[in-house]
């Protein structure tokens, strides 16, 4: 299973969008998921679609979060990601199964 693509779409003289990089990383660790960030002053299309929103999180190319972002708000986001994946909902279903024994 490929691990989830998080994005920060960001900007370089944004300090809430280091913020959010920052506890990305800090829970990457415990969930597997792979982080970019994009500055958003060098892609136009992100620049025309987004403006002065930033930070934003794209979870495999999904708007999911914006602004200000804790940890638990990105782990839940995350997950449901991973929910909306039915190879993940099958895994889960039998680690569910095999822990009630």
């Amino acid at each position: 299973m490929n691990p989830l693509l998080v994005t920060i779409v960001s900007r370089h003289d944004c300090h809430l969008c280091r913020v959010v990089y920052r506890v990305a990383e800090q829970i990457q660790p415990d969930i597997s998921f792979d982080l970019v960030a994009v500055d958003i002053d060098s892609d136009q299309r992100l620049l025309a679609q987004y403006g002065d929103r930033v930070p934003v999180v794209l979870i495999n190319g999904r708007e999911t979060l914006s602004g200000k972002v804790t940890g638990g708000e990105l782990r839940e986001a995350i997950k449901k990601a991973r929910w909306r994946n039915p190879v993940s909902r099958i895994l889960s279903r039998v680690k569910l199964a095999l822990t009630r024994g």
